[in-house]
Formats: structure tokens, C-alpha cells, sequence
């Protein structure tokens, strides 16, 4: 386990201890009836009349935590499903409590995933709900937020077990690095763990990794395992315990070479940091042609090299640059939810490092995904304002939100509305708010109150300073490729129309989290939200309504499926109900920049589109792709814009007496070449030759005096 893991999880690690040095006739006492006693939060521990220390109905449970009750038929978790369960625990803890928040547990997350290992955390805790058929306004007594009375003889001890890897997928299923330390990764309120026992789904059965352990497992097939645990308990009781763990490469190829980038400034905060990895082509042991690849919006940051590799090598495309001849470059921001500018200027630090390392022979190509086509376009445009030569020649913008990017308003009420109880969802809205967010999406939740959808201030500030710049770089060749619909196809719903569906009701705890998109022609209800727990806690309603305005949740556009992936969470209480899978979230309009308002434009139609457009080249299909997709047609388009005009091949000829041999220096890009024949240098034939050698020959005749050789990529 690296050190700064181990180091961060050893200051959590203060474990929750059930009730000591109390009598037993007061321990009797606070079972039989109500107890008071003062608290911080709901409670303090030190004078709580539960022996856990932890009451869950105090919270919204929408973790499933019955699923995980220590038994043999205990459903397996996942990273997000652990996180939630700790996240529950934690806030019905009436002290507190050793399990790790939120910001701490995602960033040693991060940490796994940047050094590629895999600690294993665990947590095995009792808590207790409220029996069924109670009077729950004799139940609780509080004040304010406090929990000041309590019926203890209404609650029932129950029982989670739980284990997580920190990093749960890898690229290198052939050898993982899987990592314990029973000090530091186990949290709990029972007794300590003696033995810990896991079968690491690869067929070689459970292993014995007690203690502090790193262990290296071999995986023959990729797909998704199921790692079982086996804790053994001081107290001699058995607890089992599973998680999911995703085999996506047996041996993902490594980068040639990493670079660690610092950009020189900044404006906002630190200057941004991240690697560039390099691949280099065959027989290359240095940079020579650089094509760069710049990585897009990652929220939570959990993308390195495996996964960016895994991501821009759709239709092989990483692999056909490399075979012809060019030297793949991928650059990986530290954060990439920091301010646009920030990580463009890192784009920039990369520039210069890599004119500085070929010496600026060939010309850079670069292509931006998402995010990364807006950081480079500010990159570049800003060196050729302030006169910093970059030595560009063609910049590809790829599904990137030239004008602002869309997540449906009502899905962002959502996850602010839930944050409280839904770690996920806090996790959300706490990327919502980051400056990236804010600067790239037309509508923003937190400048959406009092009925009207608007764009944060910071998405107009980043315009105009765009703007101010030059807007787009005038040197390099630009293009865009957007993977929205050009033939005014929706993204499969109307405006206005509910696009989640989550109603819950029960004794304990009712449960509203219903979505609709915003209509252009209509005052709309957006979200309607409503949590309410066990009386007398305070009930939490949200209602949401947004006034007529652009319709982006439905326009064409390259496509993410929020509403599948939430509806993907299982929800115990009651179903979260995905009315149609996907939204717009790189509008069609914005990816192409057209300088038009209508987000249902007809870009097929347009006679004069590229009177609308600061690109030189567009791409554009006629139905709705997912977001920064690759396919058969544009991997090609990809491919020809990269490599450019083909130069003409230098052709010598000799003949003899019965056959010409021409004679030609291969042509970088070209996988073949045809050759034309004629008797008259005015007129050639339709027909050709082609060879993918640099060389052809036929029998000489005195009816062709006249050949011609064109590169070509097939």
C-alpha cells in the first residue's frame, strides 16, 4: 500500500468502541425506557443509550445495508455501495465516528488509482432500527436536532458486514496488486478482526491475508469477479463479506515514457499539474511526429493512462496513428475540474516541452476530447495572442462544448436536493460546483432559482475572455467533430417530458425524486423532491420550476446516459425508474460552435453552414452517438485530417529493352499506391494499378510513354 494511503487511513483510524466503564445497573437502566442526555449532533456517545452508538433510522436509508449482513447469502457491494453504507453510518452515529468522510475516502481512492494498487477496506458494525408497529410520536424526543429522549425497548440490533477495493478495475488483470493492513482498512464497532480470509475469485480459493499483507493474484479471462471475504472475529463469529471487481485488460500496453507537467501560471488557485504519456511508434526511441491527445472532463479525476488509453483507442485509432509512423501523446490533467484556463495552460507547458524535445521539425497535430478541445482552443489562442509561437498545424476538436455543455437542471436539483443523504449525490453537486462545471454548462442549478434556467456567471466570463482573446486561433487548421444529430433528431424524448421516476412510501420513510426536462413552451416542474423519515425528524420537500426556455435536455447532441446510470443504482426503497436513458450533452450546435440559437438547427440543410462556423472542416452524423464516440466513419475522417494532404511521390524510371521498373520514396501516411499508365500525357485513363510498395514494374510498349504515381491511405 503506498505510504501517503497508509499514512491518511492510520489518522481515521480511531475505532468506534461500544459503551465502557459503566455500571451494569445504569446499562439496565437506559434499556428500560426513555434516557436523556445532551448531544452535539444527535448524540454523544459517552452518554448514549445504545450500545452501538448508532440509531440508523435517524437517517435516509438508500444504501439496501440489509443486502450486507455479514451472512453467507450477503449480496456483494461495490465501491459506491460501501461508500453509501459508510456514509449512513456515519450520520445516524450518535458520536463521532471512525469511518471516513466522503472527501477523505475519494481521495484515497484517487491515490490507489494513480499508483495502480488495490487496498482492500473493510467495515463490520452493529446498529439498530426501530421495530415495526410502534407509536412513532412516542418514539423520539428532540429538541431542535437533538435526540434527547428514546424508547430503547423499540429497537432491534442488527448487523453490516462490508469490503471494498479502494480501486476496483484493472487494466493488468494478468498481475494485481492487492493490499490489507487489518491497522488501518478495518472499521468497526465489534470486536477486532483475528483472521481475515479472501478468495479473490481466481480460482485458487480463499487465502489467508491477515494483517498487514500484499498479495499479487493472476487472473486468466477478463470480465467481472467476485471477491469473498471470510473475517473471523476475536469473539470466535465468522462474518462474510463480498465485492465486485472488474477485469477490463489482462495487459494493457504501458507508455513508452511519462512525463510530469507543472503549467508556468495560473488564474485561479495552483498552477495545474499532469502527466503527458508518450507511445512511441515502431522503430522510434524518440519523439519525432507528436499527435496529442488531450483527455476530456473527469469529475472524480480516476482516469490515467490505462483508462485514457482505453478511451481514445476506440476503432484502434491510438494503434493506427502509431503504425503510421506518428508518436501518440496523451496528456492527463491532475484536476481537471479546475478553472478551463488552468489546465489550458498546461496544454501550452506540453506544447513547448514538446517543440523543445523534436526541435520543432514537424509540425504538432493535436486533438481535443470534450473538455480538452475547449482547454486547447483557449491554449492556442492565447500564445498567438501573446505572440508564443506553438507550431500547430491542425487542431481537431472533438464533441467538445465550444458553447456550453448540458446536464438536464432538474438532474442537478437532484443531486443537491439528495446530497445530504446520497454520498454519491454529494459527490454530484460538489462537481457541479467546481469551476469547470460552472464555466461549461448553459444551465447551472446554483444560478437556476426563482423559476428561470441561466448559466452560471462564470460560463459568460469565460466567453468574453475568449472572446477577447481572438475567440479561435488563426495559424493551425481547425476542425470539429460532433456526435449529435445534424438532422434535428431528439435525444429520444419531447419538452418537458419526465425523464426520472423514483416514489417510495412506507411506515419508516417516504421517498419522492421525480425529473422532468425543461420545456421551451411551458412553466415545468423540474423536480419534485421529498424525503420523510421517522417522526419527529425534520422532513425535507424540494419543488422546482422552471419557466419556458431553450430546450438543450432533448436537442440533438452527443448523448450521456445520467438517467441509465442512476436508474443502474440500486435503490431499496422502491425502484429509480430511467423514463428514457440519455439526454444531450454536447449540443450539436455548440460541438460545430454555429453561430445560431435554435439548439434543433438544421446543420444537413444549411446552405451556407460554414458561413456559421470558425472551422475550417466539419464532421457531423446524421443520428445522435454517445458523447465523444469513435466509429468506422470518423476514426477515417480522424485519420485523413491528422495525416493531411498526402504529398506526391518522387518517381524515378528505369527501362530496358522489355520492361520499365519505377522507383519512389515511401510517402508518410500512405498504406498504398496507384500507379496510371497512358500513351498521351493530356488524357488518363479512369483504370489503375495499385501496390502498397514503393516500387512497380511492368513489360514495356510502345503504346505507354507516360506514368503517374498517387499516394493514397485505403
Amino acid at each position: 500500500m503506498n505510504r501517503n494511503v497508509k499514512t491518511a487511513l492510520w489518522l481515521m483510524l480511531v475505532v468506534l468502541l461500544p459503551l465502557s466503564g459503566r455500571a451494569e445497573v445504569e446499562r439496565n437502566a437506559l434499556r428500560n425506557g426513555i434516557v436523556r442526555y445532551a448531544s452535539d449532533h444527535f448524540g454523544a456517545l459517552a452518554n448514549s443509550p445504545l450500545e452501538s452508538g448508532i440509531l440508523y433510522d435517524l437517517v435516509a436509508p438508500l444504501s439496501g445495508i440489509e443486502r450486507f449482513d455479514g451472512g453467507l447469502a450477503a449480496e456483494p457491494t461495490t465501491f459506491a455501495a460501501w461508500a453509501q453504507v459508510a456514509h449512513e453510518l456515519r450520520r445516524a452515529s450518535l458520536a463521532s465516528s471512525a469511518l471516513p468522510d466522503r472527501s477523505v475516502l475519494r481521495a484515497l481512492r484517487q491515490e490507489a488509482q494513480r499508483t495502480d494498487g488495490h487496498p482492500l477496506i473493510f467495515l463490520a458494525y452493529d446498529y439498530l432500527r426501530v421495530i415495526d408497529g410502534v407509536d412513532r410520536d412516542k418514539l423520539i424526543e428532540m429538541q431542535g436536532n437533538k435526540v434527547i429522549g428514546l424508547r430503547t425497548e423499540w429497537l432491534t440490533e442488527r448487523r453490516v458486514a462490508a469490503m471494498t477495493s479502494l480501486h476496483d478495475w484493472t487494466y493488468h488483470g494478468s498481475s494485481v496488486r492487492f493490499d490489507l493492513d487489518l491497522r488501518e482498512g478495518y472499521f468497526s464497532n465489534l470486536a477486532p478482526a483475528e483472521k481475515v480470509e479472501v478468495d479473490f475469485d481466481d480460482g485458487a480459493g480463499y487465502r489467508d491475508i491477515t494483517g498487514s499483507a500484499e498479495v499479487v493474484v493472476r487472473y486468466a479471462a477478463t470480465g467481472e469477479k467476485t471477491l469473498a471475504a471470510r473475517l473471523t472475529l476475536t469473539s470466535g463469529e465468522v462474518l462474510v463479506a463480498r465485492t465486485r471487481f472488474d477485469v477490463r485488460s489482462l495487459d494493457a500496453p504501458p507508455p513508452s515514457a511519462t512525463w510530469s507537467l507543472t503549467a508556468s501560471h495560473s488564474v485561479s488557485g495552483p498552477n495545474a499539474t499532469g502527466e503527458a504519456y508518450i507511445l512511441y511508434a515502431p522503430g522510434h526511441t524518440m519523439l519525432e511526429r507528436p499527435v496529442v491527445l488531450v483527455e476530456g472532463l473527469d469529475l472524480d479525476n480516476s482516469r490515467n493512462w490505462d483508462e485514457l488509453y482505453d478511451l481514445m483507442n476506440q476503432e484502434l485509432m491510438i494503434e493506427s496513428l502509431l503504425e503510421l509512423g506518428f508518436d501518440a501523446v496523451v496528456l492527463n490533467y491532475g484536476n481537471s475540474t479546475v478553472h478551463v484556463q488552468n489546465n489550458a495552460f498546461l496544454v501550452q507547458e506540453l506544447i513547448e516541452e514538446l517543440n523543445s524535445a523534436t526541435g520543432g521539425v514537424y509540425p504538432l497535430v493535436i486533438v481535443g476530447t470534450s473538455l480538452g478541445g475547449l482547454a486547447t482552443r483557449y491554449a492556442l489562442t492565447y500564445m498567438e495572442a501573446n505572440s508564443l509561437p506553438h507550431n500547430v498545424s491542425r487542431f481537431l476538436s472533438v464533441d467538445s462544448p465550444q458553447n456550453g455543455a448540458n446536464i438536464p437542471v432538474g438532474i442537478q436539483h437532484w443531486a443537491d436536493f439528495f446530497a445530504g443523504e446520497s454520498d454519491e449525490a454529494a459527490a454530484s453537486r460538489d462537481a457541479l460546483n467546481t469551476p469547470a462545471a460552472r464555466q461549461m454548462l448553459l444551465y447551472h442549478f446554483g444560478s437556476s432559482g426563482g423559476g428561470t434556467a441561466n448559466a452560471d456567471p462564470m460560463f459568460t466570463a469565460f466567453q468574453a475572455e475568449l472572446a477577447g482573446l481572438g475567440d479561435y486561433p488563426e495559424l493551425p487548421r481547425i476542425v470539429s467533430i460532433s456526435n449529435g444529430s445534424s438532422t434535428m433528431q431528439n435525444s429520444g424524448f419531447l419538452p418537458g417530458a419526465q425523464i426520472i421516476r423514483w416514489v417510495y412510501d412506507s411506515f419508516f420513510v417516504d421517498i419522492r425524486g421525480n425529473v422532468w426536462a425543461v420545456s421551451n413552451s411551458a412553466n415545468t416542474r423540474v423536480l419534485q423532491g421529498e424525503i420523510n423519515v421517522i417522526w419527529p425528524l425534520p422532513d425535507s420537500y424540494r419543488d422546482v420550476f422552471i419557466q419556458p426556455c431553450l430546450s438543450w435536455d432533448n436537442a440533438p447532441g452527443g448523448t450521456t446516459p445520467t438517467m441509465l446510470e442512476l436508474a443502474a443504482v440500486p435503490a431499496p426503497y422502491g425502484d429509480i425508474e430511467a423514463l428514457y436513458p440519455s439526454h444531450c450533452f454536447i449540443p450539436s450546435i455548440s460541438a460545430l460552435d454555429l453561430n445560431v440559437t435554435d439548439p434543433f438547427f438544421n446543420i444537413a440543410g444549411a446552405p451556407n453552414l460554414y458561413a456559421l462556423t470558425p472551422f475550417d472542416s466539419l464532421y457531423f452524423p446524421n443520428a445522435n452517438q454517445e458523447h465523444v464516440q469513435i466509429t468506422p466513419e470518423n476514426a477515417d475522417w480522424f485519420i485523413s485530417e491528422i495525416v493531411g494532404p498526402l504529398e506526391a511521390p518522387q518517381v524515378t524510371i528505369a527501362a530496358s529493352v522489355d520492361s520499365v521498373i519505377l522507383n519512389w520514396e515511401s510517402v508518410f501516411g500512405a498504406n498504398s499506391y496507384r500507379v496510371y499508365t497512358s500513351s498521351d500525357g493530356a488524357i488518363w485513363p479512369l483504370s489503375y494499378a495499385t501496390t502498397p510498395a514503393s516500387t512497380w514494374s511492368a513489360a514495356a510498349g510502345d503504346s505507354i510513354s507516360f506514368f503517374r504515381v498517387v499516394a493514397v491511405r485505403e
